[in-house]
């Protein structure tokens, strides 16, 4: 036998390593194909609203051609996959200027009593996003419709989804990434 050949427990120990791969794999892809099928699906809605016409907006169309100029069409929403530090997936996060849904990995168990979600992700940086914007709602400086607001989806007891509506700028959408990229990471670190 030579110093090169594997022996059979080093060999089934390969394989295994190179299975356990692969079905991270195919995990990390099979969510990335359910994202695709939602965003085609996303897509198909709007498409679907954008080709069906209804006989008064024609004739409004026709008689008035500079409000067809003013539309402002739909946004397209970016996608980003949110991973930990070794690159296992977290969460998919689709946005666009005013919303932020983060679908959390169904690999991961983020319940909704969980601690690093409760105490930190909900009370120290979505709640007080919120009392923020309430506090500018009373001095005026900002409109009621434009506070950030927030929905927790959850299966079960499992939180699955988390949607920031009104985030507004740049620096809050990178707060909110590190936060529940942190919240989760805490949690599929146990």
């Amino acid at each position: 036998m030579s110093d090169e050949e594997e022996t059979p427990e080093e060999e089934a120990k390969a394989l295994a390593e190179v299975k356990a791969w692969l079905e991270r794999k195919m995990i990390e892809l099979n969510q990335e194909i359910e994202m695709i099928k939602r965003i085609t699906s996303y897509i198909d809605e709007l498409l679907a609203g954008a080709s069906f016409k209804r006989a008064d907006t024609l004739v409004l169309r026709r008689a008035e051609p500079t409000a067809q100029a003013k539309a402002v069409p739909a946004e397209k929403p970016s996608i980003r996959v949110i991973r930990s530090r070794s690159g296992a997936v977290l969460a998919t996060l689709t946005y666009t200027k005013d919303e932020a849904r983060f679908q959390i990995s169904p690999d991961l168990e983020l319940r909704r009593d969980d601690k690093p979600f409760s105490s930190f992700l909900l009370r120290k940086v979505l709640e007080a996003m919120s009392r923020d914007d309430e506090e500018r709602v009373r001095l005026g400086e900002l409109d009621r419709e434009k506070m950030v607001k927030y929905e927790i989806v959850y299966d079960g007891d499992r939180v699955s989804e988390i949607l920031v509506k009104n985030y507004r700028d740049e620096a809050r959408l990178k707060d909110l990434i590190n936060s529940v990229r942190w919240t989760l990471e805490t949690v599929s670190g146990r």
